[in-house]
C-alpha cells in the first residue's frame, strides 16, 4: 500500500464524523484522489504533505475527465475534510468557483 493511502486510511479510521454513507463516500473519494495523485506523478506524498498544487492538479484532472459540477463540489468537500484533519484547512479555498467549478442548480 502506498504511504499516502495508508496515511489517509489512518485518518479515516480515527474519525467517526458523519453517517456511515458519508464516511464510506469520503473513503472512496480520498482513496481515488490518492491514486490519481500517484498517477499524475506525485510520488512519496504523505497526508500531511497536502499542498495547493495537489488540489489544483486534482481539479484539472477531474475537469479533463468531464465530471459534473456537483460531483466536483462533493469531492472538494472531502478534500476540505482532509486538509482540516491535517491542520491545513486554508489550503483548499472555500469558494469552488475559484477553481472553475460551476455553481449549477442544486
Amino acid at each position: 500500500m502506498r504511504q499516502l493511502n495508508f496515511d489517509l486510511q489512518r485518518l479515516l479510521e480515527g474519525d467517526r464524523q458523519g453517517s456511515h454513507g458519508t464516511r464510506r463516500m469520503r473513503r472512496f473519494v480520498l482513496m481515488q484522489a490518492a491514486e490519481t495523485l500517484h498517477r499524475l506523478g506525485y510520488r512519496g506524498l504523505r497526508a500531511r504533505g497536502l499542498k495547493g498544487r495537489h488540489v489544483e492538479a486534482l481539479v484539472v484532472e477531474w475537469q479533463r475527465q468531464g465530471l459534473g459540477a456537483g460531483t466536483m463540489r462533493n469531492r472538494m468537500a472531502h478534500l476540505r475534510w482532509w486538509a482540516g484533519k491535517v491542520g491545513k484547512a486554508g489550503i483548499v479555498r472555500r469558494d469552488n468557483a475559484s477553481y472553475g467549478i460551476g455553481t449549477g442548480a442544486r
